[in-house]
């Protein structure tokens, strides 16, 4: 559905592990990261998102804070990393990362 009108940029912070060391993630087992992607809702969000972590050998664990980015905007500040994104988002139609934040379970 990407490239129709309703369409719309979204974020959220996704949990995402990889199955082995040395992957994407380096050498560790997860990591938060801001993901944003043009969307026509939540849905259709978390599948785009899937998608591009599949590509990356990453699983997604979980997503929180989900909404369209003009939501986010309307209530929080934003960092200009996300804005940029979010630009970025809007001109490829494909999905973005900000930073992984990467940490161990042990």
């Amino acid at each position: 559905m990407t490239g129709v009108s309703s369409d719309k940029v979204w974020i959220g912070l996704a949990l995402v592990a990889q199955p082995t060391r040395n992957g994407a993630l380096g050498d560790a087992d997860r990591a938060y990261v801001n993901v944003l992607a043009l969307a026509g809702d939540e849905s259709d969000f978390r599948a785009q998102i899937q998608d591009a972590l599949n590509e990356l050998d990453l699983t997604l664990i979980g997503l929180e804070d989900v909404e369209p980015m003009d939501a986010r905007l309307s209530k929080h500040h934003v960092h200009k990393d996300l804005r940029r994104l979010a630009k970025e988002v809007q001109s490829t139609g494909s999905p973005q990362f900000d930073t992984f934040q990467t940490f161990d379970l042990d």
